[in-house]
């Protein structure tokens, strides 16, 4: 059974739920029937369900997935039932898993509610397969930023980055590209923000660059992804873009945080400084997950 936790919002938890994902493909056969446990789910940040989605999707082409969707309660500080719905997952996610949400809960009240307008507040849960499908996500994340009021230059850098990670997952990866991008008005408790999470599931930076770069261990490959023009096309001159995310990341806002997870790892990249958090199991694809403070 694949169980989730309560939450998945930090760096840790989807860390620990790609171990599990790990840990049941392993062993489990392909066709196999996959339990998989979301009622305890109450919270989730943009990059918890970029993950969950891309996690679902791939699990779901190897095996059958019996699911037991989130319930609310009116005591709940948030509606878990209502932010999937809201953030596209549903329409996204595997049929099965959708099922289970319209079996257990009356979705018909999320799906007939009258939205807010949202294109102005996030980018909601989006797969990119195409340059196409970039070009509308750099469109979508402009616009947002835009209608915060963030300097021009300052649109262009954020709506780079997410369209660089994207277009990472489209051309190198060569699989789907999942991302979110929300922006967050000033709390008491926390400053306002853009968070950006993007992952795939292809292989990873690691089995990527492994056999084109000289290196000591696979957590010297990711550094050297990030923090040198290191590439697997090097014919093309490639390699530049993971360095101007990281550079523009901490350009405008130098207590940013940028995460990522590949491989086995997961690790915190600073300014100046590659920072290895924890070591788990390998599982496909690569995440990334960034702060930045506006």
């Amino acid at each position: 059974m694949l169980q989730s936790a309560m939450r998945m919002e930090s760096i840790y938890e989807i860390h620990e739920w790609l171990n599990r994902c790990a840990e049941v493909y392993k062993e489990l056969d392909s066709g196999d029937n996959l339990n998989i446990e979301l009622g305890k789910l109450k919270w989730v940040s943009p990059a918890g369900i970029t993950v969950l989605l891309s996690t679902l999707n791939y699990l779901d082409e190897y095996f059958y997935i019996k699911a037991e969707s989130p319930t609310f309660e009116i005591t709940d500080r948030f509606d878990i039932l209502g932010y999937l719905e809201r953030m596209n997952f549903l329409k996204l996610c595997p049929t099965d898993v959708k099922d289970s949400f319209d079996e257990s809960n009356n979705m018909e009240a999320y799906y007939q509610r009258n939205r807010n307008k949202k294109d102005n507040e996030l980018d909601e849960l989006r797969v990119s397969k195409s340059d196409g499908d970039i070009v509308n996500l750099d469109r979508s994340v402009k616009k947002i930023m835009r209608a915060k009021g963030l300097h021009r230059n300052r649109v262009t850098d954020i709506a780079g980055i997410v369209t660089e990670l994207g277009q990472n997952a489209v051309e190198h990866a060569e699989t789907d590209s999942y991302s979110c991008v929300q922006y967050y008005k000033k709390s008491s408790t926390r400053p306002e923000r853009v968070e950006i999470a993007i992952c795939d599931t292809g292989q990873g930076i690691v089995k990527s660059l492994r056999k084109h770069i000289s290196h000591k261990d696979r957590h010297d490959i990711v550094k050297q992804a990030i923090f040198t023009r290191a590439t697997s096309k090097p014919e093309q001159d490639r390699g530049k873009g993971l360095m101007d995310v990281k550079q523009t990341t901490f350009d405008w806002s130098s207590d940013a945080e940028f995460y990522v997870r590949t491989h086995d790892s997961v690790y915190r990249i600073h300014k100046n400084k590659f920072e290895l958090l924890d070591v788990g199991n390998y599982f496909y694809g690569t995440y990334y997950y960034i702060v930045i403070n506006v």
